[in-house]
């Protein structure tokens, strides 16, 4: 891993905040058809969900601008269901492959490719906000 950030791991809730934001102007830019706009919303959405989740059980973050390097910090960090995890990692590497289509490159997305973008939000999302609670009731 190259460049890390070192954060006081009560700062987790920052970036659960930031995630939960980008979470609903997932569904908002989704609900108006803004397919680009909700796919990309995803993906921010989970890079600050993996952020905070690894700063709440590593106290770091990646600070790289690949990131693909987030997958390797996530795989890091322990978690109550590490086969949970793998899958989670499978389905993050598919859905940061989507942020420079939504982003940058000459073609807009369809209502599918968000469809798909918002179902690996959720699945990832999910499971990161059930590892986090655990970890806030004791269960590490």
């Amino acid at each position: 891993m190259t460049r890390m950030k070192l954060i006081p791991k009560n700062k987790y809730e920052i970036f659960r905040k930031r995630a939960n934001q980008y979470h609903t102007s997932m569904e908002d830019a989704y609900e108006k058809g803004n397919y680009d706009a909700c796919t990309g919303n995803a993906v921010h959405c989970i890079i600050s969900a993996v952020d905070a989740f690894t700063v709440m059980k590593l106290g770091r973050k990646s600070s790289v601008q690949s990131h693909n390097e987030i997958i390797l910090l996530l795989k890091e960090a322990r978690a109550s269901d590490e086969a949970e995890k793998a899958r989670a990692c499978e389905k993050l590497y598919e859905l940061l492959s989507m942020k420079s289509i939504a982003e940058y490159d000459d073609r807009e997305l369809s209502k599918r490719d968000a469809d798909r973008a918002r179902m690996l939000c959720e699945k990832i999302h999910s499971f990161l906000e059930k590892e986090m609670e655990l970890t806030e009731g004791g269960v590490s």
